[in-house]
């Protein structure tokens, strides 16, 4: 079944074996970016889930659809952003607990971050260190391959727009890198 009627029947009909058809076609990507996002395969599969669901259930609502991958990407991607931003406040919240409670017991707070001796290791953990609009565009490029033009026709911007969002993710990678190679913990101006 092409892409095309598979993506009528779904307009059309709401028929669930054309969406099938473009699950299985595109499961597989849209794991490895939400991947790439949350950094959690259990998170990356859940968010892949949820989001076909809410993908199925409004692709009748939609006047037309050309391709289904760059529209699904953007329902993924804005699942997972949500998901990174709840995660992080819960982070900071259980941070400042943890900091009050060793206050109030006069404990010093241990070191979270331990230096990694193997670079992979370290290379996920720098990676970890970049906002997400970075950590995307450097998975999207090195880690699954994908040509800047279909890095910028899945993102919906233009292809010099990708040239430098990846250039300024190299750089804060590679600060992160250094960083944690050299210190075990970036410096605080970096974003998560």
């Amino acid at each position: 079944m092409t892409e095309a009627h598979a993506i009528q029947l779904c307009l059309k009909h709401r028929d669930p074996a054309g969406f099938e058809a473009l699950v299985r076609q595109y499961r597989r990507e849209a794991f490895g970016h939400a991947l790439a996002l949350l950094g959690n395969s259990e998170d990356a599969a859940d968010a892949c889930q949820t989001c076909f669901a809410k993908a199925f259930a409004a692709m009748p609502t939609l006047p037309q659809l050309d391709r289904f991958y760059p529209w699904f990407y953007r329902v993924l991607r804005n699942f997972c952003l949500n998901q990174l931003a709840r995660r992080n406040t819960r982070e900071r919240e259980a941070d400042s607990v943890q900091r009050h409670e060793e206050t109030q017991r006069g404990a010093t707070p241990p070191d979270l971050l331990c230096i990694q001796t193997d670079e992979n290791q370290l290379v996920q953990r720098a990676l970890t260190h970049l906002s997400a609009e970075h950590r995307e565009v450097l998975c999207m490029k090195y880690f699954q391959q994908v040509r800047y033009r279909q890095i910028a026709e899945t993102l919906g911007i233009p292809e010099g727009t990708v040239m430098s969002r990846l250039y300024h993710a190299r750089r804060a990678f590679r600060q992160a890198f250094r960083e944690l190679a050299d210190t075990g913990a970036p410096s605080k101006g970096d974003a998560r």
